[in-house]
């Protein structure tokens, strides 16, 4: 009798054992025994084939690894995401392409369930909300009819764990799906969209100034130690800063496209709650922020609430706005002396070269070209793949051509122009369809090939604009 229940017993408790899971129900994240041998050799199967793209192959190792060893190593979900993207672009059946989906979602389910296991064994630090980021992407990628709430969810609470931390692509997709939801619900939704922008306008900031930094950090040492590295490094940061300055012009257009920002919208909107939030310097910041990044300087409820936030706290943002009201009041030097405390104020690299781009237009406007130039020129200082700029100084050198006695000397002034144009595409492919249009309008002002021969130049030779322009350019 004693025999039959120490077997039964035995029976019990190794059923409990095949049914842990290594590393989690016990401190062996490989197993032991056959158990931590049938373990390394999945690894091996898993990584090699995987390297071979063989996803096929590598899936039934990987299915077991993910299953039976989830703390084993950090690419068992790296590895999962790669088998299982290649198969589902791959399978033509639905249910079973639908399988592999589902088991992807899991695959970011699971790291986030054991972040804190799989982070004891990596020095690379892992993020929820980056992965949460991640899985919300590939959510709306492959899940057929994807749910726009449960979209807004996942990138919502990726995006505010991780803020300016955030990949572009998460930041650019959370401002999409959030206005794709305003557009379903206007009343429901309206509030959060505009509180969506503000904050996704703030990460993707971030991500630039972020960009901007590393591009300088590494310029900087390749050319103290000349390391090929760190060369390749700094070219990498500069296409993802043109990826993500993309990304703000998306999600400036997606927040512009979904209805919720008229400028005549928002004046109705805020003008009553700004007098009544007036020592709220919260509310004002919030006010300044979206006029402001929407362009609606003009509205008299961003002018007030600019000047009531500035007498509370000196900021950047309430400067330029104080700028923007003596501006329109035509009183240019007070104008000019709050957007020079606004430039001064601003912490941002990319806001304060935004900033100083603002200043030249307004300057530009004013007709006074050397100024607008000048500040043009500390907008490319500080973000030296700022596009905008360099059209602005096209613009300046196009309204003011005439620096000889001579017109067709002055015709010449064009080349300069259209140099200009084309290191602003070359910088920042955000601007080259603006660019591309006006140098089909400014080409057209260039001097006969005949006019210009007759003056000792011919083409490819160098000729210097004189003025206050002074730049040397190439005749066409």
């Amino acid at each position: 009798m004693k025999k039959s229940i120490f077997v039964l017993l035995f029976a019990i408790a190794s059923v409990g054992a095949s049914a842990q899971i290594n590393g989690i129900d016990n401190n062996n994240r490989f197993g032991v025994g056959e158990d931590s041998i049938n373990c390394i050799e999945k690894i091996s199967i898993c990584n090699i084939n995987v390297k071979n793209k063989d996803f096929a192959v590598a899936y039934e190792a990987w299915k077991e690894l993910f299953t039976k060893y989830p703390v084993a190593r950090v690419d068992i979900y790296t590895n999962g995401e790669k088998i299982l993207k290649a198969l589902i672009g791959k399978e033509a059946d639905e249910q079973k392409k639908l399988n592999y989906i589902n088991e992807l979602m899991s695959v970011y389910d699971q790291q986030i369930k054991y972040i804190d296991n799989l982070q004891q064994i990596t020095k690379s630090p892992l993020s929820t909300g980056k992965i949460l980021g991640k899985k919300a992407l590939d959510y709306i990628r492959f899940v057929p009819n994807a749910s726009l709430d449960e979209a807004y969810d996942m990138l919502s609470k990726s995006v505010s764990l991780e803020k300016g931390l955030s990949e572009y692509l998460v930041t650019q997709n959370f401002m999409k799906v959030s206005a794709q939801k305003y557009k379903k619900d206007p009343i429901g939704h309206g509030e959060q969209v505009i509180q969506d922008y503000l904050d996704a306008s703030v990460y993707i900031v971030e991500v630039l100034d972020k960009y901007n930094e590393r591009i300088e950090f590494y310029t900087k040492r390749y050319a103290d130690i000349k390391n090929p590295k760190d060369s390749i490094q700094a070219e990498q940061y500069s296409k993802a800063i043109d990826a993500a300055r993309i990304g703000r012009t998306n999600i400036d257009g997606y927040f512009i496209n979904c209805g919720a920002a008229k400028c005549e919208d928002l004046q109705t909107i805020y003008e009553p709650k700004v007098e009544e939030n007036k020592q709220n310097i919260e509310y004002l910041n919030k006010v300044i922020s979206l006029m402001g990044m929407l362009k609606c300087t003009e509205q008299e409820a961003y002018m007030k609430a600019a000047e009531y936030a500035l007498a509370i706290e000196p900021t950047a943002k309430a400067a330029m706005g104080c700028g923007y009201r003596y501006f329109k009041r035509q009183d240019y030097d007070k104008a000019m002396e709050f957007f020079n405390q606004a430039i001064e104020l601003e912490t941002s690299t990319t806001n304060k070269a935004d900033m100083c781009y603002k200043v030249g237009a307004i300057y530009l406007h004013l007709k006074k070209y050397s100024k607008a130039r000048e500040y043009a020129r500390k907008a490319i200082s500080l973000n030296s793949k700022y596009g905008d700029p360099y059209i602005l100084i096209a613009q300046c050198y196009a309204s003011s051509p005439d620096w000889h006695s001579d017109n067709v000397m002055n015709q010449c002034t064009f080349y300069a122009v259209v140099d200009k144009l084309q290191r602003a595409m070359a910088v920042d492919p955000t601007v080259k369809e603006e660019a591309q249009k006006l140098i089909s309008q400014y080409a057209k002002h260039y001097p006969a090939s005949e006019d210009i021969f007759m003056r000792g130049f011919s083409k490819g030779k160098s000729i210097t604009i004189g003025g206050w322009i002074n730049e040397t350019t190439t005749v066409r």
